[in-house]
């Protein structure tokens, strides 16, 4: 009996042995099997993280690659576009090289009649033009002659629009310059030759127009110059000269009403200083254009 006891006994251990045993297998098995899993589950993370990385990488790659090929479309058009300009370029370009050559083969086909019919009216062309030249030849001793004329005629035109202009002007005539000293003891007081004689300077003259000479009033300017040219008496007011276009200071002035009839005109100068022997010029202006001068000389 008790060696059945024992022996039941061992074999209750044995089992409990084995139980443990295996249970202790299982811990181990379970253990080792959550690490694995803990294990697989680390690596999944991070190749779940790789992969959004990538996945990242890849949507901006396909962005990238979806702007160049709008980049590239856009290039595609325009080289489209220029192709087919191109192209009708190159049909314009066909379509006058074959119009040339169309002409060309005309002319080339043309027969020799017709080539003949273009010889003579060539001929006939140039003899025209021969014909032309000469007829353009005289023409131009014509207009030279024609010239000539003309230029004539201009200068005959110029004279007599001056003769014009100076027979309606009005001319000075019969200038005489009477001298006197004052003294009472002697009868030669007139005509003094000596300067330091003259006290009086008297001056006569006529004036005059034409027919074609305007009637109306006149202004008559007399400046009187010493033998070194200077001015004598000279006015404050001044005129201005016809000729030169200056204006000019003078000795004395007289206004007439000329009606077609000859016109007495008198300056009387009185020397309150003697004057120097030389000789003194007289210049007469009628309306600014001077008209006569008049020199007298004294000892």
């Amino acid at each position: 009996m008790n060696a059945e006891r024992e022996q039941g006994n061992n074999n209750q251990m044995n089992t409990l042995r084995i139980a443990l045993i295996v249970v202790a297998v299982i811990l181990v098995l379970s253990i080792i099997g959550n690490i694995i899993y803990m294990s697989r589950s680390s690596r999944l993370s991070d190749e779940k993280a790789q992969l959004t990385e990538l996945k990242e990488g890849l949507e901006v790659e396909n962005e990238v690659l979806e702007e160049a090929n709008a980049v590239k479309d856009e290039i595609i058009e325009e080289k489209d576009a220029q192709i087919e300009e191109m192209e009708h370029a190159h049909d314009s370009i066909v379509s006058a090289r074959d119009s040339r050559i169309a002409t060309l083969s005309r002319r080339v086909n043309a027969t020799a009649e017709e080539l003949e019919e273009q010889r003579e009216l060539n001929h006939q062309l140039v003899a025209a033009n021969e014909g032309l030249e000469g007829e353009k030849e005289a023409l131009r001793d014509q207009l030279t002659k024609l010239q000539d004329e003309m230029d004539a005629l201009a200068e005959a035109h110029q004279r007599l629009q001056g003769q014009a202009e100076e027979a309606e002007a009005m001319n000075i005539y019969s200038i005489n310059v009477l001298t006197m000293w004052d003294r009472w003891l002697f009868s030669d007081r007139y005509n003094v030759s000596r300067a330091s004689r003259v006290d009086h300077t008297f001056v006569r003259f006529e004036t005059d127009g034409t027919i074609f000479t305007e009637a109306g009033p006149k202004t008559i300017h007399m400046r009187m110059l010493n033998p070194a040219g200077d001015l004598m008496y000279a006015s404050a007011n001044e005129f201005t000269s016809a000729e030169t276009g200056e204006s000019l200071a003078y000795t004395m002035v007289q206004e007439i009403n000329y009606d077609h009839e000859p016109v007495e005109v008198r300056f009387d100068l009185v020397h309150e200083d003697r004057l120097r022997a030389g000789t003194y010029t007289m210049e007469f202006y009628i309306d600014g254009e001077l008209r006569r001068t008049k020199e007298m000389a004294l000892e």
